[in-house]
């Protein structure tokens, strides 16, 4: 099984999209999905304030300038 990390906040476009996308990629493969909303923790909050979404692919983070469906769909299994 994959599994997917994605570090968000609300009223995300980029993080509706990225969404979106792992939405389809489940229509392929079988995928494990934690959403990890970054205002609810100060410390993720100063990390990826402005660099969300962030994706961590089986163990790989993907930052947000290298999200696209298909750095995803390379990543799994």
């Amino acid at each position: 099984m994959n599994k997917i990390i994605v570090y968000k906040k609300d009223r995300c476009p980029l993080c509706e999209e990225v969404e979106s996308l792992i939405d389809l990629l489940e229509l392929d493969f079988t995928i494990e999905r934690e959403e990890i909303d970054i205002e609810t923790d100060e410390e993720l909050l100063e990390k990826y304030m402005f660099e969300i979404p962030v994706l961590i692919v089986n163990g790989e983070e993907i930052e947000y300038r290298r999200i696209d469906y298909f750095s995803i769909k390379k990543r799994l299994h």
